[in-house]
């Protein structure tokens, strides 16, 4: 074991002291001390990157072709120039190598801060640092990547890539490699997922995957590691700038569009999600494995206005099936505002509700689900006037009118419902016991005197009408809408008279009880 004692005199052990602790305290934080500057202006680029160990400073400008070997400068356009210095533990060398009035280049090294030959030794350094300086500045990429790609195909140069640290000079060489001709169709995907895992800036990453989209979409196999790439940026807005790209450039297959919106269960923000999935409303195809991603992804945005403008656009641009129709009322049911909720149901309605029972019956569930009164009764009064119902429905219809909590609501709501009585027994029996659950008297008086206008009465609904109107407490509410049926008692049944009977002798008012006898005999 070695001993290093800091008090000690001889100076080579003092200096080992400090070499250890600087080597095993600062070498991590040097790399995570690193500032890296570029400036690109004029047709000069900067390259600047210092740390606690060395910094580097590299300019050029011009047309700059790398030797064959790329340890070198070939040549310089007239004009330009570069430059590279590199500092290492305070040890600074430095060339400039400018093309002359011949269009030779001439070289100026530096060692240290005095100028220096030349010779073998700037050779091998120059030799040395440029790896780093093209890696680091993205210099003779295009040549670089056709070259690598000779070598060993897309494996090759994206092995290279994985070496550069710079996001920018990453999407220089995918750029350039993917402005091969003569890529094969197994490394399209390839490239498509090294791009969504090597590509730390989601403005660069979509940027490659909007401009080389269509390259990516014309490979199937390369679809779905293109979309898992696109998946991988960070960015709401950037996600969704690709995906509303593509749709609007590309004519896309059912398959492709069902990769696309599985891509956008990744976008985090409603407002981004809903604005690609109204993108993809007008691609809209009625088919199951479309239907259920497309679903998949609304039902996650937790806005209600957002997801209630994805489902009225939806309705308003395309011919739904019944299947599809059930989604969206299923997928309205899920929205937490009743406004948003209203608002959506009343342009299913106009659209058409499907002759349907599946339909019709997840409608109502969806209204069911509805805390507003007004807009629950705007709804349904809204579907009496446009839709024709089953019998099934209407009796989901009056079970709706139910759980209206205002009196006045439910009144409004069931005056328009009188044209589906008389046709069917368990119909008329939902309605009168819809009309008995009316908090309000005097609503629900103004329900039964609405119906006896109506004329036409059956015997069945004379009888019902008479039972409910014994479930109003006030007797001249009572008294009110048995006069008003008087006129129809005398020439009525037997069993009718006996109803009405009945209904009088439950009015605990005396005069009103003789009004109402009086009126009929």
């Amino acid at each position: 074991m070695i001993k290093v004692y800091r008090n000690t005199k001889c100076r080579p052990y003092k200096y080992a002291y400090y070499v250890l602790v600087f080597l095993g305290i600062f070498s991590v934080q040097a790399l995570k001390a690193q500032r890296i500057s570029v400036r690109q202006e004029r047709g000069e680029y900067s390259y600047k990157s210092k740390d606690s160990f060395s910094s580097y400073e590299i300019k050029y400008k011009g047309k700059i072709t790398l030797t064959q070997d790329e340890k070198g400068i070939a040549s310089i356009s007239s004009g330009g120039y570069f430059k590279v210095s590199k500092t290492t533990f305070g040890n600074k060398r430095a060339i400039v190598i400018e093309s002359n009035s011949s269009g030779e280049l001439d070289y100026i090294y530096y060692s240290g801060r005095a100028k220096a030959e030349f010779s073998e030794e700037g050779k091998a350094w120059l030799a040395d640092i440029m790896l780093d300086v093209v890696r680091k500045t993205g210099l003779g990429a295009e040549k670089r990547v056709s070259r690598l790609y000779d070598e060993g195909g897309a494996k090759t140069v994206l092995n290279e890539i994985s070496e550069i640290e710079s996001t920018s000079v990453k999407t220089i060489y995918f750029e350039n490699l993917l402005a091969l001709s003569r890529l094969a169709n197994n490394e399209i995907g390839l490239i498509a997922e090294k791009i969504g895992y090597s590509i730390s800036s989601s403005s660069q990453k979509g940027k490659l995957y909007r401009k080389y989209a269509n390259r990516f979409l014309q490979v199937e196999s390369a679809i779905p590691a293109f979309f898992e790439g696109v998946s991988r940026i960070s960015s709401s807005s950037e996600i969704g700038n690709v995906l509303r790209s593509i749709i609007k450039n590309n004519k896309l297959s059912v398959a492709t569009l069902t990769f696309l919106l599985k891509a956008t269960r990744n976008i985090s923000s409603g407002s981004e999600r809903g604005s690609v999935l109204r993108t993809v409303n007008e691609s809209f195809v009625n088919n199951e494995t479309f239907i259920d991603a497309y679903f998949s992804s609304l039902d996650q945005i937790n806005s209600s206005s957002e997801k209630g403008n994805v489902l009225r656009d939806l309705l308003q641009k395309n011919t739904l099936n019944a299947s599809t129709m059930e989604k969206v009322l299923s997928s309205t049911g899920k929205i937490s505002s009743s406004s948003e909720q209203g608002a959506v149901l009343r342009k299913a309605i106009e659209k058409g509700i499907h002759n349907d029972q599946e339909v019709q019956t997840q409608f109502f569930e969806a209204v069911n689900r509805m805390t507003s009164s007004s807009e629950k009764g705007v709804v349904l009064r809204n579907m009496l006037t446009q839709t024709t119902l089953t019998n099934e429905s209407a009796i989901l219809l009056f079970n709706a009118i139910k759980s209206i909590p205002s009196s006045s609501e439910m009144g409004n709501t069931l005056r328009k419902t009188f044209h589906l009585l008389n046709k069917n027994d368990k119909v008329d029996e939902v309605f009168f016991s819809t009309v008995k659950k009316i908090s309000s008297y005097s609503e629900k008086a103004n329900v039964l005197v609405a119906l006896i206008n109506e004329n036409n009465l059956s015997t069945n609904i004379i009888i019902q009408l008479l039972e409910a109107s014994q479930s109003i407490s006030s007797s001249s509410e009572k008294a009110r809408i048995l006069i008003k049926l008087s006129d129809m008692i005398p020439n009525s049944d037997s069993e009718v008279k006996e109803a009405y009977k009945r209904a009088a002798k439950t009015i605990s008012s005396d005069s009103e009880y003789r009004r109402v006898m009086e009126a009929v005999y």
